[in-house]
């Protein structure tokens, strides 16, 4: 073998052994033994304001029935969401929810609620807090979910330490919440927290979803990052929250009942649309309308619903829903709750 043939075999087995290196380290530092200190519910419940600023990934494992009420759940519960956040307090934050041909803002100001929807250029402005209004993707952010899930579980939840994990580099520490509520599906709530501070990094409820940071910084947001910002172009619609209410009440002219299997009904002004209960075990039920009532009890029964007394229930993961019909109006009623606790609810509504 000639000198210059071995000293090309040399320098490339230089090159190959840099190339293993480099390959190698992410792995160790995965495979890794994490250690981290302790974190407490108090301390994950106390954190969920802190400024943060990152990118969030979920993950839903809930396959929904295609109900017309249901909306942007079917992709948040059953589908994988990439999110961008930037949040200050709970009067100031952006969350843009990013998919492959755009993204759409929701904006939170002291004065109003703005979203932003790239593919239609158009801007909503809501002023006020609604009094009803659906889940959205800003509520599955590893911070929120955490809080709402952590202190509707109850005072009474036990509570356990997890094996600490890194999350978005950060080495976690992890607790797990046991509700005792035996009316809510939902039977456990993993949630791993920066220890230093205590803001939750990632959020697991088996059979739902599971929500973390992929990268994180404790930095404040921007003040023009937070700023919503129209352009000349863009389409702008407002509203306000006693506008909204008013149209629920026009829309569906039903006056629900003050408690349903023993839950008392949750005060508010739309007639038509209520929650019963609290905690984990709350559920929601809503009066809809006409031809638009039957197609939802269609579409339950096509999707699978078992059938109840004038109406169909399906559980899909830890979700309950259940359509019923009372003369001549029809009822969605749903909640993180067993199939026995929608039922019992049905049936005084007939």
């Amino acid at each position: 073998m000639s000198v210059v043939r071995r000293e090309a075999r040399r320098r490339w087995s230089v090159v190959a052994g840099l190339v293993g290196v480099l390959v190698a380290v992410p792995l160790v530092v995965a495979f890794a033994p994490v250690r981290a200190a302790a974190v407490t519910r108090d301390q994950v419940l106390a954190a969920s304001d802190r400024p943060y600023q990152g990118y969030v990934e979920t993950r839903g494992s809930v396959v929904l029935p295609d109900l017309p009420q249901l909306g942007e759940l079917v992709g948040l519960f059953g589908g994988t969401t990439s999110m961008r956040v930037w949040h200050r307090n709970t009067d100031a934050w952006r969350v843009a929810v990013l998919d492959p041909v755009g993204e759409r803002d929701t904006f939170r100001t002291p004065a109003a609620t703005f979203s932003w929807d790239y593919g239609r250029n158009l801007w909503t402005e809501t002023v006020g807090d609604p009094a009803v209004r659906a889940p959205r993707a800003a509520d599955l952010t590893p911070p929120e979910l955490a809080r709402r899930l952590l202190r509707d579980a109850g005072a009474d939840a036990e509570v356990r330490a997890l094996a600490p994990r890194r999350v978005a580099g950060i080495a976690a520490s992890g607790l797990r919440v046991v509700p005792k509520d035996r009316d809510s599906t939902i039977g456990a709530i993993d949630v791993w927290a920066d220890p230093r501070s205590g803001l939750p990094l990632l959020v697991d409820v088996p059979g739902a979803l599971t929500t973390r940071f992929l990268d994180v910084s404790a930095d404040a947001p921007a003040d023009d990052v937070l700023q919503p910002r129209a352009a000349a172009s863009s389409g702008f619609a407002s509203s306000t929250q006693s506008e909204i209410t008013s149209a629920l009440n026009s829309v569906a002219r039903a006056n629900l009942p003050g408690d349903l299997a023993g839950r008392a009904r949750v005060p508010g002004p739309v007639s038509a649309i209520a929650a019963y209960g609290s905690g984990l075990s709350r559920f929601v039920v809503i009066a809809v309308p006409g031809r638009l009532g039957q197609r939802t009890l269609n579409a339950l029964r096509d999707g699978g619903g078992a059938p109840i007394t004038q109406g169909y229930l399906i559980r899909a993961g830890v979700l309950s829903i259940a359509v019923t019909q009372a003369g001549r109006r029809t009822y969605l009623i749903a909640g993180f709750v067993t199939p026995a606790l929608l039922t019992a609810a049905a049936g005084q509504l007939r």
